[in-house]
């Protein structure tokens, strides 16, 4: 990771949850970040998004439940998983 993604990290992990900030609902664990990323390509910092721990890996979270299913309860954009890198660029926008 160079300094500007580092930057760019820090300023995402500083963010609430972006699923908890939206719906207002308990979020449980500490921060994580995901990694949108189209099928097994390398994975940049500068697409990542803050999830708590539940909606991340938990039972409610993207990986929990799949990736459509999840984009579909939360009403992510575009109901796909790159709904959340607009999201979180809305946040930053916001900081």
């Amino acid at each position: 990771m160079n300094a500007a993604e580092r930057r760019h990290v820090q300023k995402v992990v500083a963010l609430r949850c972006a699923i908890g900030l939206r719906f207002g609902g308990p979020c449980s664990g500490k921060l994580e970040l995901h990694h949108v990323a189209e099928g097994s390509s390398k994975r940049s910092w500068y697409a990542v998004v803050p999830l708590c721990a539940e909606h991340h890996r938990g039972g409610s979270g993207l990986h929990g439940m799949g990736v459509k299913a999840f984009c579909r309860l939360y009403r992510v954009p575009w109901e796909k998983e790159e709904g959340l890198l607009l999201w979180t660029n809305e946040d930053l926008a916001r900081t």
